[in-house]
């Protein structure tokens, strides 16, 4: 009951001084919605950037393994070329494993007539579509047939139609890679240049088997799509490949591997290094205003102590003691800040849905920013009050009243 009562007290010097009790807030107000905007644009990003892998056709239950050693779209080392078909077909026979797609490529001219791009060219099976989910925006993709008849044919991205075609319909018109002639069966749907600058629409693909003999004329592969039955199957599948390639590979047990691996986590934690390090930055200025907050309500809370010295006495002479007298005052400094983080959270949580109103950041809102500030705003009550409570609860009683 005397927590109730020492509540309701503290209820009452908030209600009493409304001037300082605004100004407490202000501080913890700024800090947490800060922290709110902050991490609901890292949300944001997160989610965009997952969006946008998806989108390109890497989900969360694909991966891909990359020819040679080194770290993502980085530097690889010079054993490139270890990577083979018979590599596909061993993990095509791993239980968790539902599609298999082996892929060659290499970057060339593509002539029409008087037009010509420089573009990558893929060699991949006809899987390829059901492994990236890619639509055709019009004629139709590679095929079995064309696999196994190793045929000249080509299916375009956006970008290399954009430029050789400069607004015709190419379906069925022939272009020249290096000295053979391919039909154009086919146009990948367009999707649209990333926010880091990479254009997916850059490529054109052409069927495996005629990649390997007539353009390339190499059997080994630049990389290897592998999609799981399940997304939880995802780490269990990759160990399983990487056992699989280092015996297929005759790798020692002290080599390291002759391959790596890409997935989506990868390729988000890579695109947002830079605004995760601009996050942390700023959740550090959101942390400092925090703690200048939490000063703020020290600091006035002991001005109040003065010039509340009669009513804490008379409260020692009626029977209070220097525990509820430090509970009142404790109560007051958590109420205080968590008064802060709820007007905090107004605001952040307004802040954030204008931003992604407008268009200027994306915003994805989540439980986190009200569990960090419950945390910290009750934690900075407690921290930066229990100076203030302490004070207030040794002032001596007959000295207090006598000071009046």
């Amino acid at each position: 009951m005397r927590i109730f009562e020492n509540l309701g007290q503290a209820l009452r010097g908030l209600r009493l001084n409304r001037g300082n009790t605004f100004l407490m807030t202000l501080g913890v107000m700024i800090g947490i919605a800060s922290l709110t905007v902050i991490v609901a644009i890292g949300d944001g990003i997160k989610v965009k950037v997952l969006d946008r892998i998806a989108n390109m056709g890497f989900g969360p239950e694909s991966f891909s393994v990359i020819a040679g050693a080194g770290r993502m779209f980085f530097t690889r080392s010079k054993n490139t070329v270890s990577m083979t078909l018979e590599d596909a077909e061993d993990l095509l026979a791993l239980p968790t494993v539902r599609l298999v797609v082996p892929r060659q490529r290499k970057r060339m001219q593509i002539i029409n007539k008087k037009e010509f791009t420089s573009t990558r060219v893929y060699g991949v099976t006809p899987d390829w579509q059901l492994a990236r989910g890619w639509n055709m925006k019009d004629g139709d993709f590679l095929s079995d047939s064309d696999l196994d008849r190793k045929k000249r044919v080509i299916v375009l991205g956006a970008t290399p139609t954009r430029k050789l075609f400069k607004g015709e319909d190419p379906i069925g018109r022939m272009l020249r890679l290096q000295n053979n002639f391919y039909e154009v069966i086919g146009l990948l749907e367009e999707k649209g240049l990333t926010e880091s600058g990479y254009d997916p629409d850059d490529r054109a693909l052409i069927p495996l088997t005629t990649s390997m003999s007539r353009l390339t004329h190499e059997t080994h592969l630049h990389s290897i799509k592998v999609v799981t039955l399940n997304p939880s199957q995802v780490p269990e599948t990759m160990e399983a490949v990487r056992q699989i390639l280092r015996r297929n590979h005759n790798l020692s047990v002290l080599a390291a591997d002759d391959f790596r691996f890409v997935t989506p986590e990868g390729i988000m934690q890579w695109v947002t290094e830079s605004e995760q390090a601009l996050n942390r930055m700023l959740i550090l200025i959101s942390t400092v205003s925090l703690l200048v907050g939490g000063i703020v309500i020290m600091n006035i809370l002991l001005v109040s102590i003065r010039e509340r010295v009669r009513e804490i006495g008379i409260r020692r002479c009626f029977g209070a003691r220097r525990s509820d007298i430090t509970l009142q005052f404790l109560f007051e400094s958590v109420l205080v800040s968590l008064l802060g983080g709820v007007m905090g959270i107004g605001l952040g949580l307004a802040l954030s849905f204008g931003l992604k109103r407008f268009d200027v950041l994306p915003t994805h809102m989540t439980v986190e920013p009200f569990i960090l500030s419950f945390v910290f705003c009750t934690l900075i009550g407690l921290v930066f009050g229990i100076h203030p409570a302490r004070k207030a609860a040794f002032l001596s009683p007959e000295e207090s009243i006598r000071s009046q």
